[in-house]
């Protein structure tokens, strides 16, 4: 995605001064994709209508997709001057794959839609390209209307198109009363909540294609909803939606849900709820098991931390109230794969750990940290010494959708600096912020500056430093005769071994021993453990065990290996 200039403080796009329609001078391509099967009468109207644009017509194009239409379509005499038809290839069908195949096909600099029945007025392409001609985040909303008064010929539309007369013609007053709603509730969007994409519709609308790419394209596979689900994505990936009601087009023929492609509230819940999050009214009907782009995408840096605080922060995040969740471990673990293996050396937490959540379903594992929660519409950063109270991602989602902020974070009052907490960002916003972000300037002041800030102080309930509890046991108590390389007469086993151990690797004897010895020393620790859980009284220290607390180590980002 390009790096954009002006900032815009969440969707309120009256920060943005387009030119006037007809007094400047265009510089970007357009192409304007029509998926289409069938209807060649309604085709003819809406390419004759395309012929009349005030666009500079070098500068434009119309792609007609012929979605296995039977007889297949043709061009009419009266079209644009640059207007071609390509046929979808076999193994694909539907308006969402006919509309990413356009997409595909075409060559613009900015991909504009339109359904194949639609009348648009002479100022369709410019008054919408104007917008992406100032900022690239910009995504055009155009207005759509139905007609019942259907034009008798193309040369008609033509006619009515260079006078000026269509909506006098045309227009009988059907529309979409929900999106007005949503318009009227939102000061045309300049005001609009996390439920902003619900004005999208890919019947009239336009998108830088650098934009385009960066949500991912329309869906192939769906031949509906997906105009609804792409809209979501888009809002995600930090697009500026603008309602151009200077781009008006009308519907030829009555509304219908079938020939508008709206989906029904069935289908919603059934199907595209388990790719969109929100709204959460349709997603809590959706089982875990088929939410396919979770609410909150939380990533735990576990490099080089111990077993046991990794899973006092991932468990505690797996088990709180909120389980739209799913949750990436960072860490080398490439690197443990190429390294001996075995129950000693430095990557053994690494492979407990890999090993214990390997069949979670909610966790993955990478190597680089995601940049963003892309599609899902949270990040949660959460350093693996902190742990989470069982309500507070539900309590800190919900302040961050009730301030409406971009960045929403949680620390203890007595944390030293201020990315000592957990930080919650908002994926929208995250994402536009690094298209304006500078060399000198920090990522979460930028988030703060185009979408607001919302800080929280937690207490013990809600926010545990792990390093200071029990979470985190002690390392084993050395076997009888074993001193560490500093001579502090502690287990040597915890990952770092001495050159005196290395040199003895040839002396199978020897080495034998030192496996027993090791093996003995994890079961009392394991032992230990049950004994303090049990409340059941410690063996003394004379039997090699360890009931000293203040041995553990409270560095999560040291060599450290519990055993």
């Amino acid at each position: 995605m390009e790096r954009v200039a002006t900032r815009v403080f969440r969707n309120d796009w009256s920060a943005l001064t387009p030119p006037a329609t007809g007094r400047w001078t265009p510089e970007l391509t357009v192409s304007v994709v029509i998926p289409a099967r069938g209807g060649q009468d309604h085709l003819d109207f809406a390419l004759a209508s395309l012929a009349a644009q005030t666009y500079p017509e070098h500068l434009f194009e119309a792609v007609v997709v012929d979605d296995h239409s039977s007889p297949p379509l043709t061009l009419p005499d009266l079209r644009p001057r640059r207007c071609r038809v390509v046929a979808a290839p076999d193994g694909g069908w539907g308006a969402g794959y006919a509309r990413a195949y356009g997409a595909h096909s075409s060559t613009g600099d900015i991909l504009m839609w339109m359904d194949a029945d639609m009348v648009a007025c002479p100022e369709f392409v410019e008054s919408q390209a104007r917008w992406h001609h100032v900022h690239a985040e910009c995504v055009t909303l155009g207005r759509v209307r139905f007609t019942d008064t259907a034009p008798r010929t193309p040369e008609d539309v033509l006619a009515a198109a260079r006078a000026g007369d269509l909506s006098r013609a045309l227009d009988t007053g059907g529309r979409h009363d929900w999106i007005e709603h949503l318009l009227d509730q939102s000061d045309d969007l300049r005001d609009a909540d996390h439920l902003g994409f619900h004005a999208y519709l890919g019947a009239a609308a336009a998108v830088r294609r650098s934009l385009y790419e960066a949500a991912g394209g329309v869906d192939p596979d769906l031949d509906l909803g997906q105009d609804t689900e792409f809209g979501y994505r888009l809002w995600q990936a930090g697009a500026v939606m603008v309602p151009e009601r200077g781009a008006t087009a009308w519907h030829v023929g009555p509304a219908s849900t079938a020939r508008t492609r709206l989906p029904s509230e069935r289908f919603r819940t059934e199907v595209l709820a388990e790719l969109m999050p929100h709204p959460h009214a349709y997603r809590e009907r959706v089982p875990e098991a088929r939410r396919r782009t979770p609410l909150v995408h939380a990533v735990v840096d576990v490099a080089g931390a111990p077993y046991d605080l990794v899973r006092g922060c991932v468990d505690r995040l797996l088990n709180g109230t909120e389980t739209d969740l799913a949750v990436t471990l960072v860490a080398d673990w490439e690197g443990i794969e190429a390294a001996p293996g075995g129950f000693e050396g430095p990557h053994l937490d690494l492979r407990l750990i890999q090993a214990n959540y390997l069949r979670e379903p909610r966790i993955s594992f990478t190597s680089t940290a995601p940049r963003t929660g892309f599609p899902s519409p949270f990040l949660l950063q959460v350093p693996v010494a902190w742990g989470l109270g069982e309500l507070a991602l539900s309590r800190l989602l919900a302040s961050a959708e009730r301030a409406r902020a971009g960045l929403t974070e949680l620390f203890l009052a007595a944390s030293p600096t201020r990315d000592a907490g957990v930080r919650l960002w908002r994926t929208r916003a995250l994402a536009r912020a690094m298209r304006v972000c500078g060399p000198e300037e920090d990522l979460s002041d930028v988030v703060a500056e185009l979408h607001g800030r919302y800080r929280i102080h937690g207490g013990e309930g809600t926010l545990t430093d792990l390093t200071l509890h029990r979470s985190v046991p002690p390392p084993p108590r050395a076997a009888p005769g074993t001193q560490n390389p500093a001579g502090t007469g502690r287990d040597a086993s915890d990952g770092v071994r001495s050159r005196g151990e290395d040199r003895d690797d040839g002396d199978e004897e020897g080495g034998g021993r030192r496996a027993r010895r090791g093996l003995r020393a994890r079961l009392r620790s394991l032992w230990y453990r049950a004994c303090r859980a049990s409340g059941r009284e410690m063996p003394d220290e004379e039997d090699g065990g360890e009931g000293n607390a203040g041995d553990r180590r409270t560095d999560p980002g040291g060599p450290t290996a519990t055993g």
